[in-house]
């Protein structure tokens, strides 16, 4: 099996393409999430809060909701190395919650690690200027991919 890298750039449409892939999930069109950039190895989101994500009258977002949306800006990282493809599977996500998010919260991925068989990437979660939340995450890639 050939290692995967990370590429140099991007195939111009990819995020376009990620985004019609994934746009009739009910995560994405009723939490309000958004795919707001791809470079290679990295990846941005976007959530606004609203009913769906909040912990009710607290107006702070969900923390299982804040460890959804680091494995998702994650995964979109590393489908950069895919050119979209999505053939890994999380294995582990660690995340610190830091404060309360109150607001727009964006999640910053990025691949900190490659190899054949697996990756580490790290997601930093913020509302404006406040880290909420950091994520370590760790996807097993599936073997035998074309070379």
């Amino acid at each position: 099996m050939v290692s995967p890298h990370i590429p140099v750039a991007l195939a111009p449409d990819l995020l376009e393409r990620v985004r019609a892939r994934f746009a009739p999930w009910p995560l994405i069109q009723e939490w309000d999430l958004k795919f707001t950039g791809m470079a290679p190895g990295q990846a941005s989101v976007k959530l606004r809060p609203n009913k769906h994500t909040l912990n009710g009258p607290r107006g702070n977002v969900n923390g299982g909701v804040l460890a959804t949306v680091a494995d998702m800006a994650c995964a979109l990282a590393l489908c950069t190395v895919f050119d979209g493809l999505m053939p890994f599977a999380t294995q582990d996500l660690h995340i610190r919650y830091l404060e309360p998010a109150k607001g727009e919260v964006t999640g910053d991925a990025e691949v900190v690690r490659l190899s054949k068989r697996g990756a580490v990437l790290e997601c930093r979660l913020t509302c404006g200027e406040h880290l909420v939340a950091h994520c370590t995450a760790h996807f097993s890639i599936k073997p035998n991919l074309p070379g």
